[in-house]
């Protein structure tokens, strides 16, 4: 089918888009007609994590495209040795008109307003971070939060499904701080949410690396951890601390 639209629309490029996978047979096809679409690849995700599942010829597959962009830095060099070398790393982003400030009367949480929130699928990584803060606080909302082994004593606090536009960013604005914490299982160096926390006019608070400091400065426009004790202590202050912590939220 895809061949036919191809044939039949003169299309001039093919951009394929997370874990749609597109199998090397076909790939192969549609570089061997005589007018071929640009063949381009972009993922957000580690496809080298062992959470991410792909057919057996995705690597192999990889050769195939013309383009190949990933938000994961890290894959460059891996794509690279499997045979594409053009391969390039775009950082991930946020849409203005999604993530922005939504405050009372727009928002639909005008009762609600949280001191610390974190939203993300559960991962045992994140365990020790939760964990180190404190529960009457933190608010969170995810997939597969029932995995979490305090689900039953915190459930009050957990909302354990995915949430969206607009209940994502209702939920942003309204927390003090929000946590960017990353997927360890994934070697995540940043996310879509280091960029959407900001956007909502939040503070962030996230796991210190080079990445993410390429993006924000430190202590000015972001607030960094290494350790589930740094994270408390910085939660703590920043709580006390509301003009300071609406001044770097705002920066960033």
């Amino acid at each position: 089918q895809i061949l036919k639209l191809i044939k039949d629309h003169s299309i001039d490029c093919i951009l394929n888009i997370a874990e749609n996978f597109i199998s090397t047979n076909l790939l192969q096809s549609i570089r061997e007609l005589p007018h071929r679409p640009w063949l381009i690849y972009h993922s957000h995700d580690n496809n080298f994590a062992k959470g991410i599942l792909k057919p057996n010829d995705f690597f192999d597959s990889l050769r195939l495209y013309d383009l190949v962009f990933t938000t994961k830095s890290q894959n460059i060099q891996r794509y690279q040795m499997l045979g594409q070398p053009h391969s390039y790393f775009i950082p991930s982003a946020f849409e203005p008109r999604v993530h922005r400030p939504i405050n009372f009367p727009e928002s639909a949480l005008t009762s609600n307003r949280f001191n610390v929130s974190f939203i993300g699928t559960y991962d045992s990584s994140r365990d020790r971070y939760v964990n180190a803060l404190d529960w009457n606080q933190l608010f969170v909302w995810g997939d597969r939060w029932r995995r979490f082994s305090q689900y039953k004593k915190h459930q009050h606090h957990i909302v354990p499904h995915a949430i969206y536009h607009p209940t994502f960013s209702e939920v942003l604005s309204q927390s003090d701080i929000a946590l960017g914490l990353l997927r360890e299982e994934a070697a995540d160096r940043h996310t879509q949410r280091t960029f959407e926390i900001p956007a909502c006019g939040t503070l962030q608070l996230a796991p210190r690396n080079e990445e993410i400091l390429s993006f924000f400065e430190e202590d000015s426009e972001i607030i960094c951890f290494e350790s589930p004790e740094e994270l408390r202590d910085k939660t703590d202050y920043y709580l006390k601390h509301e003009s300071q912590r609406n001044k770097i939220a705002q920066s960033g």
